[in-house]
């Protein structure tokens, strides 16, 4: 109780005074305390619009799935982290207003209406009081001889200066014991009430990304294996660059020792019967459908107009028995003219990077189609001349022709006997087959491979040969061979399309193949279903011997042609009618640990196994998985080789029909 007696006496004013100059300090720190959270709130309201313009920035910057500068460096995948970020922007909007309602209102309130009406109090007492005292005085001043008439009127006034006196006092004593008793459970109120919205703030925050966290966990390791890959590719280029040196340097001695022979000294016949056989073998295997590249570089070819001025280009000779050559529009600018014309690159290990440059602005790239043109030469019925009669520059030779004749300069002797070595060896082998043909298949983009076994003249390129096929088809495929052709262009228009959209038309790839989850965006290439991320994880668990898994927006290069119309071929509910046979004819599946060997115990376990719901733990969905891949148990097994003609048959009829 704050006013044991309420009599006006000199303790009673002492604890008024005492109490006021309690809530006038009171005040003080209140507005110190305001002012601190507001300056709060206004940080608040600043990171939700940092939050929202980094999310922006971000979703900027991700692009999207039509993007390709997007698609290389896994923009599509920070889609989610975009939708994440705004949503946590969104969890601080609300902290904001939340702690703006229950801690700053709520202070201004008790200083602008509490604390303020002590101060209003205070006044009309003051007066009040002062009011009283005049009046009191002036009661006392009167005579014994005075009218009874202005005596009672003077303690008529007397009576109401007390009863306003009265009425300012309790009401001076009303806004104190208001005050004391606010203060003891007013900031208690606002500060536990806004740290309670902190904490529903970080929990929000908590769960969201907990639930983000095996897709965080799942791009952490997707980057850490891109990290890898880099890593051993920079060291491969590094090798290959330094290797490029080394056969730089050994071929400008070997100039310097002799321009006008081979390293040997044996010339070109020398040259030709070492590596003639080599050649050959190279040639056969594109019978196969290995195309390998045995010969690239540029060299400088005379035009065939009037001015006959020389213009540097890239030729490539393949083990097709196909010469070609690359024609680029170059700008002439001062620096970069000189330094290209410079960099005479003759080797075939160091034109990787440039034919990979090439090949992507040939295929749709930001450079001009027109700017890359494709010419062949056929060698078959050509020939080759060591030098060229109509020059009198150094280390020309000439490709003789029935249409056309060709005057080519390499960069050094070295590369000139190369180029004629090369170029005989393969119109020897073509002119010794009797069937050029036979070396003309349709060959599928980047089919040959780089072979260790091989010298380093017989590396293959980086280039794209799909538009030298599509010329050598022209004139040599037969009917049956356009038909596969153009089902081949067929096959690879689907590329061009949405891997993701395309797999999700297929019957049951709309759901999860394990737990029903919608929209499934990661893929078993060696199961052929669509799983959602979670069950993924645990399908990478069962090792790639079991389940190979790739993202449909992340692994873009792993779905290929052939991979797409497989799946295609497949579905999850076609896939799941293999794998879950036996479940799909009853809700649970009973086994028994002790026969699987699953359990370790000598008495008997059974377990009831269902398939599991998107809701599910992920220790229910891995169980269910290990007992549908690994274990095959609701695969149903044909008893003592029952099916096993059938079987045969049926893989027979579908290798034949190429089902």
């Amino acid at each position: 109780m704050h006013f044991a007696k309420l009599d006006d006496s000199p303790m009673f004013r002492k604890q008024m005074q005492g109490m006021e100059d309690s809530a006038e300090s009171l005040r003080e720190r209140s507005l110190r305390f305001y002012k601190g959270c507001r300056k709060y709130t206004e940080g608040l309201g600043e990171a939700y619009d940092g939050d929202i313009a980094f999310a922006s920035a971000l979703e900027t910057f991700g692009g999207g799935h039509n993007d390709p500068i997007s698609v290389a460096f896994g923009g599509p995948v920070m889609t989610k982290f975009t939708i994440a970020l705004r949503e946590i922007g969104t969890y601080k909007e609300v902290l904001r207003s939340q702690v703006e309602h229950m801690l700053n209102d709520r202070l201004l309130q008790f200083v602008n209406l509490d604390l303020h009406e002590v101060k209003e109090a205070r006044k009309r007492f003051d007066k009040a009081s002062l009011l009283y005292d005049q009046a009191r005085e002036k009661f006392l001043s009167l005579r014994k001889g005075t009218r009874n008439d202005v005596a009672t009127m003077v303690e008529e006034e007397l009576h109401n200066a007390r009863s306003t006196f009265e009425q300012a006092r309790f009401s001076l004593v009303t806004a104190l014991s208001n005050v004391e008793a606010k203060k003891r459970f007013e900031f208690l109120e606002a500060v536990s009430g806004t740290m309670d919205a902190h904490l529903r703030y970080f929990k929000q925050g908590y769960e969201l990304l907990h639930q983000m966290e095996p897709y965080i966990n799942q791009v952490l390791t997707y980057a850490q294996q891109s990290r890898e890959r880099s890593n051993y590719e920079q060291a491969a280029l590094n090798e290959r660059m330094q290797d490029y040196k080394r056969q730089v340097d050994r071929e400008s001695r070997w100039s310097s020792n002799g321009s006008n022979g081979s390293p040997n000294g044996d010339g070109i016949q020398a040259i030709g019967r070492s590596s003639h056989k080599m050649i050959e073998a190279v040639m056969q295997s594109a019978a196969k459908g290995k195309v390998q590249t045995i010969r690239q570089g540029y060299l400088s070819k005379r035009s065939s107009n009037l001015r006959g001025d020389w213009k540097r280009r890239f030729f490539v000779l393949d083990s097709r028995g196909m010469l070609y050559y690359y024609r680029k529009q170059i700008s002439k600018s001062s620096g970069s003219g000189s330094q290209l014309s410079g960099q005479r690159n003759s080797s075939e290990l160091g034109s990787g990077l440039l034919s990979r440059w090439l090949s992507s602005h040939y295929h749709g790239g930001v450079h001009d189609e027109k700017s890359v043109a494709h010419h062949t030469v056929n060698l078959l019925t050509s020939t080759i001349k060591v030098d060229a009669d109509q020059s009198d520059l150094r280390f020309c030779f000439r490709i003789i022709s029935p249409t056309k004749n060709y005057t080519l300069q390499a960069e050094s002797a070295l590369d000139q006997m190369d180029w004629i070595e090369k170029i005989t060896g393969v119109i020897a082998s073509l002119l010794s087959s009797q069937a050029p043909e036979r070396f003309l298949p349709a060959s599928p983009m980047g089919s040959h491979r780089r072979s260790a076994s091989e010298s380093s003249s017989f590396e293959s390129s980086d280039f794209d040969h799909t538009a030298v096929e599509e010329l050598a088809s022209e004139r040599s495929l037969t009917n049956a061979d356009r038909q596969l052709r153009s089902s081949q262009q067929q096959r690879s228009s689907i590329k061009s399309e949405k891997t993701i959209d395309t797999l999700r038309r297929v019957c049951g790839n709309d759901k999860c193949a394990d737990c029903g989850a919608p929209e499934p965006d990661w893929a078993s290439l060696n199961l052929g279903v669509l799983v959602c991320i979670e069950c993924s994880g645990v399908h990478r668990n069962l090792g790639v011997h079991i389940s190979k898994v790739r993202s449909l927006t992340l692994d873009v290069k792993a779905w290929e042609p052939s991979v797409i119309n497989l799946f295609q071929s497949l579905g999850n509910t076609f896939a799941n009618s293999v794998w879950e046979e036996l479940l799909q004819s009853r809700s649970a599946f009973q086994l028994d640990l002790i026969a699987t060997g699953s359990y370790k115990s000598d008495k008997t376990q059974l377990v009831f196994i269902s398939k599991p719901s998107q809701t599910d733990s992920i220790p229910v969905k891995e169980k269910f998985i290990h007992a549908k891949y690994a274990d095959k148990l609701f695969v149903r097994r044909p008893k003592d080789g029952q099916y096993t003609h059938l079987v045969a048959q049926q893989i027979w009829e579908g290798v034949r029909a190429n089902d």
